[in-house]
């Protein structure tokens, strides 16, 4: 379920937990569901367990899971409700577009660009 590019200038924790987020988001992962353990994953992905574990100390840092002693890692409820994830994600577009903005992409084509990607969203609904 989650594929990692090693050529991407995205870290592999960040890809990771961006892959998780999206899971959650398309309800592959429920709330109160448990993700796979952080060994099964890094073995799975042939990673450092601590690539893994940041990713994992990073969703529950941002209330998207929670982990119970012995247990596991657990998706909290409206994990996709919090307001650090969305903020974190504008702030992420907005250096996006201003990057955009100054190599001389148009508003217009932002516009275009993200319509584009919202009704790619919804033919997977």
């Amino acid at each position: 379920m989650i594929l990692v590019d090693y050529h991407s200038r995205v870290p592999i924790y960040e890809q990771i937990k961006e892959q998780i987020i999206m899971l959650i988001n398309m309800e592959v992962y429920k709330p109160g569901d448990q993700l796979p353990s952080i060994r099964a994953l890094a073995k799975e992905l042939n990673l450092n367990v601590n690539t893994v574990k940041r990713a994992f100390t990073e969703l529950e840092n941002d209330g998207v899971t929670r982990s119970l002693q012995g247990r596991g890692v657990f998706v909290n409820s409206n994990p996709l409700g919090n307001e650090h994830i969305k903020q974190t994600a504008l702030d992420d577009i907005r250096l996006t577009v201003q990057s955009a903005k100054a190599k001389g992409v148009s508003e217009q084509d932002v516009i275009n660009l993200v319509d584009s990607v919202y009704k790619e969203g919804d033919t997977n609904d």
